[in-house]
C-alpha cells in the first residue's frame, strides 16, 4: 500500500473522483466533507498527506493546519491545498494558510496521481507543484525500468504473468507517456496490450516487447538536455530576463539556455527593471507567481515577453498583441519556454555550406526491411554507431524498390512482411544477375527447423531469429560483407524487373 491520505472536500463529485484515482494507485483513502468530519477521522486515521479544499464551509484552514502540526500523533503530515485558482493570489493564499503546496481544481486525471505521489515522497521546499515535471519524469522512468525488469525475469523463468496487472501497468505508461510527450513509450504500451492473451513462449513477442520498452525507458532517462541546432543558433547570445521565478525554476531554464550560450538574468515581478529594460532582448514572466498579473501592463514593455500561467489566465493571455507576446501554460517545460522565445526573437541562422564529399571515402550501405518500427529503430541505431549508411523498407515492395535506388551491399530481410514476404523478395533478388550475389540475412520470429532450412535453401546467407542483439546482427552483416566477392564501387543500375 502506498500510504494513507485524507481528503477534506465538501464537493462530493470532486472527492469521489480524487478518491477513486488514488485508491487505484494503492493509497488508503478517507473522505471528510466538513471540519467536524475531518477532526473525527483524524482520531483513528493517521495520514501522511491531507488534500484540503480551501473553500469547505466552516473550516478555518490556518487554525486546522496549525493545530494539526502541533499534534505529535500527526508529526510530519503534509497538507496539499486544492484550489480553483480563480485569482492570481490563490497560490499565495494556500501558503499563508499553512498548506505545504497546492494542486488546481478541477484535477487533471492524467497527472493528478503523479503529482500526489511526488508530493508525498519528497521533502517540501520553497517551490510548489509547478516545479514537478522533471521529478515526475525521473520517477516515471525509474518505475518503468523496474517494472520491465521484473516482468522480463518472470517471463524468462517461465512464470505466469497476470494479464490484468500488466494491462494496468501499461495503461498507466500510455497515459503518463502522452502527458510527458514520450511517444515511443506510448507505442510500446499499445503494442504490449495487443499481445496480451496470445500464446506465449519465454522468448516470444511479449518478451521482446518488454525488452524494447525497457530500452526506451532507459534511453529517455539518460537523455541529456537538447536544443535543435537551428534553435540554438537562433538564440545564441540572447539576453533574457526571468521575472517571478524561484531559484529552482530559474535553474531549469538556465541549464537549457546554456546550450545556446544565452545570458539569463533574474528580476523581481514588481520593480522591473533592476538592470534596465535595455539590458535584455526578451522577458519571461512567471504569471503563476502571487499577484503577478495585476501589476503587469503589456503595453509598457518595449521588448518581447513570454508569459507562463494557469488555464484560468487564458482570458488575460487572449488580449495580448500577437506580434511581441506569447504564453505557456503551467506546468511548463524549459524546452517550451525557449521555443516560444525562439519564435519571438530568433536571429536567422547563417546558411551552412553544403558538405563536400571526402575523396576516396566510401561507407558501407545496408538495407533493412522490416514492418516493425521498433526493429528498424534498434538496427539502424546500431548501424549508425558503426558509421554504416542505411535505408529502410516496411514491406516487400518497398524493399525491392529500395534495392534499385540504394544499391545496398547487404540486406537484412524480415520474412513476415505485407505485400511480398521475405522469401518472395529473396527469390526475386536471386533470380536477377545484378542482385544475385548481395548478401542477405533473414531476420524473423520463425525459429522452426523447417523455416530455417527454407530460408537457407532460398539463398539466404544467414538466418537470425527474434529476439536478437542488434550489435550481434551488425557484426554478422559486416563479416558477411567482408567475406562477399568485391563489387564495383560504381552503383550498377538494377533492372525494374527485380
Amino acid at each position: 500500500m502506498a500510504g494513507q491520505i485524507l481528503i477534506v472536500d465538501d464537493d462530493q463529485a470532486q472527492s469521489k473522483v480524487t478518491s477513486v484515482l488514488l485508491k487505484e494507485a494503492g493509497w488508503d483513502i478517507r473522505v471528510a466533507g466538513s471540519d467536524e468530519q475531518a477532526h473525527e477521522a483524524l482520531k483513528s486515521f493517521h495520514p501522511q498527506l491531507i488534500l484540503m479544499d480551501l473553500q469547505v464551509p466552516g473550516l478555518d484552514v490556518p487554525q486546522f493546519a496549525r493545530l494539526l502540526k502541533l499534534d505529535p500523533e500527526h508529526d510530519g503530515v503534509k497538507i496539499l491545498a486544492l484550489t480553483a485558482f480563480t485569482r492570481p493570489t490563490d497560490a499565495e493564499q494556500a501558503r499563508l494558510t499553512g498548506c505545504d503546496g497546492f494542486i488546481s481544481k478541477p484535477v487533471d486525471a492524467r497527472n493528478f496521481v503523479e503529482l500526489v505521489r511526488h508530493f508525498s515522497t519528497h521533502p517540501t521546499d520553497d517551490s510548489d507543484c509547478r516545479d514537478l515535471p522533471a521529478e515526475v519524469r525521473n520517477g516515471f522512468f525509474a518505475e518503468g525500468m523496474d517494472r520491465c525488469a521484473t516482468i522480463l525475469t518472470e517471463l524468462r523463468s517461465g512464470s505466469a504473468v497476470a494479464p490484468e496487472l500488466v494491462r494496468r501497468i501499461i495503461r498507466r505508461w500510455a497515459d503518463v507517456g502522452v502527458i510527458l510527450g514520450f511517444e515511443g513509450i506510448v507505442d510500446c504500451a499499445q503494442r504490449i496490450e495487443g499481445l496480451l492473451g496470445r500464446p506465449e513462449s519465454p522468448d516470444g513477442p511479449l518478451d521482446w516487447a518488454f525488452e524494447i520498452a525497457y530500452r526506451r525507458f532507459k534511453a529517455a532517462a539518460s537523455a541529456t538536455p537538447h536544443l535543435p541546432r537551428e534553435m540554438a543558433a537562433g538564440l545564441k547570445g540572447a539576453r533574457v530576463a526571468l521575472a517571478g521565478f524561484s531559484e529552482p525554476e530559474a535553474d531549469r531554464v538556465r541549464s537549457l539556455a546554456a546550450l545556446a550560450e544565452m545570458r539569463i538574468g533574474v528580476e523581481p515581478v514588481e520593480g522591473l527593471w533592476m538592470n534596465g529594460p535595455d539590458a535584455y532582448d526578451a522577458l519571461v514572466v512567471n504569471a503563476c507567481a502571487a499577484g503577478a498579473l495585476p501589476v503587469l501592463r503589456p503595453e509598457k514593455f518595449r521588448i518581447p515577453v513570454v508569459f507562463i500561467g494557469f488555464v484560468s489566465s487564458l482570458p488575460w493571455f487572449a488580449l495580448l498583441p500577437a506580434r511581441s507576446f506569447d504564453f505557456v501554460l503551467a506546468p511548463w517545460e524549459a524546452e517550451e519556454v525557449l521555443a516560444r522565445l525562439y519564435r519571438l526573437i530568433a536571429k536567422p541562422a547563417p546558411a551552412r555550406p553544403a558538405a563536400l564529399p571526402v575523396p576516396g571515402e566510401k561507407r558501407l550501405r545496408v538495407l533493412i526491411a522490416d514492418d516493425d518500427p521498433d526493429i528498424l529503430e534498434l538496427v539502424t541505431h546500431a548501424l549508425a554507431e558503426m558509421e554504416v549508411d542505411f535505408a529502410t523498407a516496411a514491406d516487400g515492395r518497398q524493399a525491392l524498390d529500395a534495392v534499385r535506388k540504394f544499391s545496398p551491399e547487404a540486406i537484412v530481410l524480415d520474412v513476415d512482411m505485407p505485400h511480398l514476404d521475405g522469401f518472395e523478395v529473396l527469390n526475386r533478388l536471386r533470380r536477377n544477375t545484378v542482385t544475385a550475389n548481395i548478401p542477405v540475412i533473414l531476420l524473423t520470429g520463425y525459429d522452426g527447423e523447417s523455416d530455417i532450412i527454407r530460408g537457407l535453401e532460398s539463398g539466404a546467407n544467414d538466418y537470425i531469429t527474434k529476439p536478437f542483439q542488434p550489435a550481434d546482427l551488425v557484426n554478422r552483416v559486416l563479416k558477411m560483407i567482408s567475406a562477399a566477392p568485391r563489387r564495383s564501387t560504381r552503383r550498377a543500375p538494377v533492372p525494374a524487373s527485380v
